[in-house]
């Protein structure tokens, strides 16, 4: 169903946990009584932590998994922008994703790999860990087989970098080598905040990301290989791409 800016239901823990393992089988290694999912080193990550303040504010800063799965990630292109505060993949655990990437900078360094991108014929960093640099690599050998498509992914605009997020204090998944950002051609390269919009208010969505007819296929494409798109957020951030394979790859959709 194409995003409408309806909130779609939450799915059940029971589902959501066994995507997680099936998404990240090199971390993760049971589900627990559909509570919880364990990994490899034996650390329990409980679905529901009975958080207090369940708001979106609150959420960004402190997440459970129930909360990084709890808005589905929409299968099809928009037809219009998405609803307030509906940002599928930007809530997220903190403490589930520094185990699967690192908890350190150097950590996170040392799976990092040179990954041959086509479209421009140069080399990006990026994690190998989850089997997310060899995701890369595949996004860019299909998009290079379409010269329309290429065209739009030529100029990377910064894929690891030790951060936090524009205007916050919560890390970036770039400083997990997980994400990656593209100087987009046609005023495509649209950002809440670069276009002046603020938390707690209704933000107008780029008319140019639903008249463009390319970019919804370059967006398949990292989709098909477990990439999520920032441009699906009410919270914008066309330029976006990171690896999300519990929300939209291919393992969770079996």
């Amino acid at each position: 169903m194409a995003c409408c800016g309806v909130r779609a239901a939450e799915p059940d823990a029971a589902t959501a946990l066994q995507c997680l393992l099936k998404a990240y089988p090199e971390v993760l290694v049971e589900v627990r009584e559909d509570k919880a999912v364990i990994s490899r080193n034996g650390e329990v990550f409980s679905y529901d932590e009975a958080l207090a303040d369940r708001s979106f504010e609150s959420l960004l800063i402190r997440a459970d998994l129930r909360a990084q799965m709890q808005t589905p990630y929409p299968a099809e292109p928009l037809t219009r922008g998405p609803a307030q505060d509906i940002d599928p993949g930007r809530i997220r655990s903190d403490r589930f994703f520094k185990a699967l990437y690192g908890s350190t900078e150097a950590e996170v360094r040392k799976h990092i790999q040179a990954v041959y991108w086509a479209p421009c014929r140069c080399y990006l960093p990026f994690t190998q860990l989850n089997g997310a640099a060899a995701a890369l690599r595949a996004v860019g050998d299909q998009i290079a087989s379409d010269p329309v498509l290429m065209a739009y992914m030529t100029t990377p605009a910064g894929s690891f970098n030790w951060r936090n997020i524009a205007g916050t204090t919560r890390q970036s998944v770039h400083a997990l080598a997980a994400a990656i950002d593209f100087r987009l051609p046609n005023n495509l390269g649209r950002y809440w905040r670069w276009d002046g919009c603020r938390t707690h208010t209704e933000c107008p969505y780029p008319a140019a990301l639903l008249a463009d007819d390319v970019l919804p296929r370059i967006v398949r494409i990292f989709e098909s290989n477990g990439f999520i798109w920032g441009g699906k957020w009410h919270h914008y951030d066309a330029m976006h791409f990171e690896f999300r394979p519990e929300l939209t790859g291919p393992r969770c959709r079996d």
